[in-house]
């Protein structure tokens, strides 16, 4: 079995690792039918150990209370492919269907899977820009991503392994107790 780190690949989504994994080891781009097969069983075993998924503490509260908010629109960005991440979602209590969501089925890049979330939410909202944009993650590549695009980033540092502020993220939360904190965090530049 061949091991790799995350880091050593270009695009860390599912779609975009799959296609790097085969571009490596096999000199060739996979077959859509392979793809979907290997999406199939990545579910089917995420399916059999989703008591395994917990909420990040008062993530699901703190999701409610920030789509009531007049002044933000919530939309889910994920290098999962669509169907693992709504399997995971559902089974803290998430219903992603309920939001605007765009995944590593729709794109392979995460820039543009981010971007096309925003694309949809101005349609929504028949705007041509938002006044900030705030994205959350736990990756390095997720910080990396945000800073390409030029929108502010909020470290999820669940483990407490202190990566993303050892690599210069200055917002970084353990979990969504703080509401007060990261609301100041999100709408400070609406001010």
């Amino acid at each position: 079995m061949r091991h790799a780190d995350w880091n050593d690949f270009q695009h860390v989504t599912d779609t975009g690792l799959t296609v790097e994994i085969f571009e490596k080891w096999f000199l060739r781009v996979p077959y859509s039918e392979e793809v979907m097969r290997i999406k199939s069983h990545f579910r089917n075993l995420l399916a059999e150990n989703v008591h395994q998924f917990t909420e990040v503490e008062n993530s699901l509260a703190f999701i409610e209370l920030i789509s009531l908010h007049p002044d933000v629109e919530l939309g889910f960005a994920t290098g999962g492919w669509k169907e693992t991440a709504e399997l995971k979602c559902e089974a803290v209590g998430l219903k992603l269907d309920e939001y605007m969501v765009k995944s590593s089925n729709d794109h392979y890049h995460r820039a543009k899977i981010i971007e096309l979330v925003v694309e949809k939410a101005l349609s929504k909202h028949n705007l041509q820009e938002f006044e900030t944009i705030t994205y959350f993650g736990d990756g390095l590549w997720d910080f990396t991503t945000t800073q390409t695009l030029g929108i502010e980033f909020i470290g999820v540092d669940v483990h407490a392994n202190e990566k993303l502020t050892n690599r210069g993220v200055e917002k970084v939360i353990r979990n969504f107790r703080e509401v007060e904190k990261i609301l100041n965090w999100i709408t400070r530049e609406l001010r």
